[in-house]
This record gives structure tokens, C-alpha cells and sequence, in this order.
């Protein structure tokens, strides 16, 4: 039986959802294809290796707990395979962080690229339409790159 795009999109989803509220960081990167990225409204990261993401990984987890956060999930609104290549998928989900049934943080869309890579669906690359300022999803040791089209109206 041949799985749909939804269903793989979902289930990988749920395994990196999972793994980030346990802190089981190890198993979340075990999901991803470096290199990738992380791309916010106002933030974005290229991530080279495993490493290089913990800093991101272990800060928006603290601070989901900062915000009383009781449960963390993403739902999947709609994935399709890549009319070039079986081993990509393109969706988009949103993400929910909440505190009983109450958000704490606005829930926010985000697109994410899947590839399979000896069998197996890993993210290769996020954009989440939500302020990295506020929700510390970006952190490096290093000032993350700014977006080139968010710096056009600061003054050097």
C-alpha cells in the first residue's frame, strides 16, 4: 500500500512534534536533512549540521515552558508530492502551542519541504510565518542572517 503525501507529512510532523515536547533533541534532528534552513517573518537560519541547530531546538522549547505551554502540535493542511521528484513532498501546516485548550503564542502557517533519503522523509527547510523576536524559534551562538528583503528600510 502506497502512502499519501498528507499521511507522510502528518506522521513526520507528529515524530518531530513529539521529540521536541519530550526534549529528545537527538531523535528530532534524526528527522531533518542538513543542510537546511529556518526562515521566520523577520529571522532566517541556514542550519549545517545537527549541531549547528541545537541552540534553536533547545531555546524555542524553554521558551514554549516560559509560556505555561501544556501541549505543542502541528496539523497538516496540504501536502503533494513534487511533480518532478516521488522523493519530495510540499506542504504546509500550522502550529498550535497551548496552555490547556488557550494558545500562547498566535497559531501560525508554515510551509516545509520533506525528502526521502534512504527511505526515510526528512525536513529539509521551514518558513513559519510567525515574528521570530518574540518567539525565539531562531537562535545561533551567531547573529542569524537578516532577511535581505526585511533590512531594506533600516538605517546602517
Amino acid at each position: 500500500m502506497t502512502e499519501d503525501a498528507i499521511s507522510i507529512y502528518q506522521a513526520h510532523l507528529d515524530a518531530v512534534s513529539h521529540a521536541l515536547w519530550t526534549r529528545d533533541f537527538d531523535r528530532l534532528l534524526e528527522h531533518i536533512h542538513f543542510p537546511s534552513f529556518v526562515e521566520t517573518d523577520d529571522e532566517m537560519l541556514r542550519i549545517a549540521t545537527p549541531e549547528s541547530y541545537l541552540p534553536s531546538v533547545r531555546s524555542f522549547r524553554r521558551k514554549l515552558d516560559q509560556h505555561c505551554a501544556t501541549a505543542y502540535h502541528r496539523v497538516c493542511l496540504e501536502a503533494v508530492f513534487a511533480s518532478d521528484d516521488p522523493d519530495r513532498i510540499e506542504g504546509m501546516h500550522k502550529t498550535y502551542a497551548l496552555s490547556g485548550a488557550t494558545p500562547v503564542m498566535d497559531p501560525y502557517l508554515n510551509q516545509m519541504t520533506l525528502m526521502r533519503k534512504d527511505g526515510k522523509w526528512l525536513g529539509a527547510g521551514i518558513r513559519a510565518a510567525t515574528d521570530n523576536a518574540r518567539w525565539h524559534i531562531i537562535t545561533h551562538p551567531m547573529t542569524p542572517a537578516r532577511r535581505p528583503d526585511l533590512a531594506k528600510g533600516e538605517r546602517q
